[in-house]
């Protein structure tokens, strides 16, 4: 089993890196409804680091109004995950070409809470849980990116091991039977979980370009949520739009993503 010393970066601070880590984990509902938030000794064993790092970490959290701390008392989360903003837009058509040919490893799966965001696409309260999946996508046999798909439990279950290793998600909820009547996107910009971090050889303090994809059915609902976190080193395409066809296209490569402070 991979220690989270292994993902941890020796050129950064190790409580600015866990501070990170922990902040992340609040601002995205992982701890909405839970007991057991770590303390000092807890939350060292968790990195591997020792208490003086894990408190100073804490310490921050604390100054910043991320949670409560008290003599003889466990911590407590204080804030809320943030709200999730989500905007519509006309229509749009993306000529991305042949898709890519990659290969999956299932990385985790089972029911666990869910990201806030997973929770309200789901008309669930922050802290529900969901059937999540986590697989490690491979191209040119290359850790390319790392996929958290959340799904109600029945349809999480009823999808044998064999498919998830070689079908993408959308070809999984077809095969499922269900016909899939819209996709949305979003990207955002986010350090690297321990999880990702491991299985793309990366540090937790790597920041990946994040897509986030929302499946519909022909009724509306929301059939999957899926998170993507691309290793910084793929090439991020821009994506242009051309005002005579109306359309948009991925063309030109940007920079791999710089670090973050």
């Amino acid at each position: 089993m991979s220690r989270i010393q292994d993902v941890l970066n020796p050129d950064v601070p190790l409580h600015h890196q866990i501070y990170l880590q922990v902040r992340a984990e609040i601002d995205d509902g992982l701890w909405v409804g839970r007991k057991g938030f770590p303390g000092d000794c807890e939350l060292a064993e968790r990195f591997g680091v020792s208490v003086v790092t894990a408190r100073k970490a804490l310490e921050r959290l604390t100054t910043e109004g991320w949670v409560e701390r008290g003599r003889g008392r466990r911590p407590r989360v204080l804030r809320n995950p943030s709200p999730v903003k989500r905007e519509s837009a006309g229509e749009v058509f993306h000529h991305v070409g042949k898709p890519h040919s990659f290969t999956y490893r299932v990385l985790q799966r089972g029911m666990d809470v869910a990201p806030a965001e997973a929770c309200t696409a789901f008309a669930l309260p922050p802290g529900s849980k969901l059937w999540l999946l986590s697989r490690l996508r491979v191209f040119k046999n290359r850790p390319h990116s790392v996929t958290l798909s959340a799904q109600p439990r029945e349809l999480g279950e009823s999808v044998p091991v064999a498919k998830l290793r070689k079908l993408p998600m959308h070809q999984i909820l077809t095969d499922a039977g269900i016909e899939v009547q819209s996709l949305s996107r979003a990207l955002s910009v986010s350090v690297a979980t321990p999880l990702v971090a491991k299985h793309l050889r990366l540090t937790i303090h790597d920041p990946t370009l994040v897509y986030t994809f929302l499946y519909s059915d022909v009724r509306g609902r929301t059939v999957d949520w899926t998170r993507i976190f691309v290793h910084p080193a793929e090439p991020s395409p821009i994506e242009v739009f051309n005002f005579k066809t109306g359309r948009w296209s991925l063309s030109v490569e940007r920079k791999p993503l710089e670090t973050l402070g």
